[in-house]
């Protein structure tokens, strides 16, 4: 699977945990072997980004609540939320390259939200980059 699949099943792990606080072990290793994943790097990927995001959802919705503007965390919809732990997750955690976390995720909003969506999580993520480069989170 490309990066891109497996953050799409991240993606959905997290929003089926979102919505009935499930065994999300137990839907991690369903999802592992309805993919076939054997390659331990597409294993790896797949369930530490699960997990860690899991493990600081607080961490990451106080850092959205900083973020929003006009907006509260709670009148957010489940998609939403989930495609901004998933992309604060791996800005300010993971340092992964803002442009490929960004790109991602609005990819995946594309797929799975309406149209307007994409805009709203650009212009919230491109307030986190503002506030990075102005040394908030480091």
């Amino acid at each position: 699977m490309t990066r891109r699949e497996i953050r799409e099943e991240i993606f959905k792990l997290l929003f089926e945990y979102e919505l009935i606080n499930n065994n999300i072990e137990k839907r991690i290793n369903d999802v592992i072997n309805e993919e076939s994943l054997k390659k331990d790097e597409e294993v790896n990927f797949l369930r530490s980004y699960v997990t860690e995001i899991i493990a600081n959802e607080n961490i990451l919705i106080e850092r959205i609540k900083d973020v929003l503007e006009g907006w509260t965390y709670e009148r957010l919809g489940t998609i939403e939320k989930v495609l901004l732990k998933v992309s604060f997750y791996e800005i300010t955690i993971k340092n992964i390259g803002y442009e490929i976390a960004i790109n991602e995720v609005l990819e995946i909003a594309k797929k799975y939200s309406y149209n307007d969506t994409k805009d709203f999580l650009n212009g919230i993520l491109a307030k986190l980059i503002k506030n990075i480069k102005e040394e908030k989170y480091k």
